[in-house]
């Protein structure tokens, strides 16, 4: 076969890419993409970063609806406990604001439930000591009280009242005998003399006085505690 005869039957060769060589010949060539510019890569990271950002505020929503839907329950579980009507109940949902949730996030469930209906109690002004409280629930004072303080219930003169009348009615103490009550009251106020006890405590304070101003000797004081649901000692040193 001839040299004419083999370049015929020869297989077409494939086309060489031509380059751009101007310059010192550093160009880039035509088929490759262009590199990426520093904007597009700062671009590209905050893409990912708000949508990181998204994701992660989803997420918190999701656990937040979760945390409060999980409190909501235990709240309705201990007003059962508790023998609460519908009423504390939503009292004590009222209290749970996105910022009180924030500033116990690291506080337990129940804790937070009971601190929540403990609030709504003294907000309605029922007479409930929170020692009657504590003797049905799974929850120490020392826990519900850091809840308790972040709440921050303003003391009552409507819930001193009515643990006044619930004490005097159990010690079957006649309208008199409450009405000189209701002065003390007035007195203690007047002049600032309420600090921060408990209403149940206030109240059996009131009764010690009121009962000195009128028997010989007063009411046993010990009786006045146990009435009250408080110790001895708290009704001896607010005196």
């Amino acid at each position: 076969m001839n040299s004419a005869s083999r370049r015929q039957n020869r297989p077409p060769r494939p086309p060489v890419p031509k380059f751009r060589m101007t310059g010192a010949g550093t160009d880039t060539p035509d088929f490759l993409p262009p590199p990426r510019s520093e904007d597009s890569s700062f671009a590209l990271s905050q893409d990912n970063t708000s949508v990181e950002s998204e994701v992660s505020t989803d997420n918190d929503q999701y656990f937040s609806k979760k945390r409060l839907q999980s409190i909501i329950e235990q709240i309705s579980h201990y007003a059962v406990v508790l023998d609460l009507n519908n009423e504390v109940q939503k009292c004590a949902i009222h209290f749970l604001q996105p910022e009180l949730l924030e500033q116990i996030k690291q506080k337990k469930y129940n804790a937070i439930a009971i601190a929540a209906l403990i609030s709504a109690i003294k907000q309605l002004s029922l007479p409930i000591t929170l020692k009657e409280i504590l003797a049905k629930v799974p929850v120490s004072e020392k826990q519900i009280k850091k809840i308790l303080f972040q709440i921050k219930v303003e003391k009552s003169q409507d819930t001193i009242q009515n643990f006044l009348k619930s004490i005097t009615k159990q010690m079957k103490l006649n309208d008199k005998f409450y009405s000189i009550c209701e002065i003390v009251l007035k007195g203690l106020e007047k002049y600032q003399l309420i600090g921060g006890e408990h209403e149940n405590v206030v109240a059996g304070t009131i009764i010690k006085i009121a009962s000195d101003m009128l028997f010989n000797g007063g009411i046993v004081p010990q009786i006045i505690a146990d009435e009250s649901k408080c110790s001895l000692h708290s009704i001896r040193i607010t005196q």
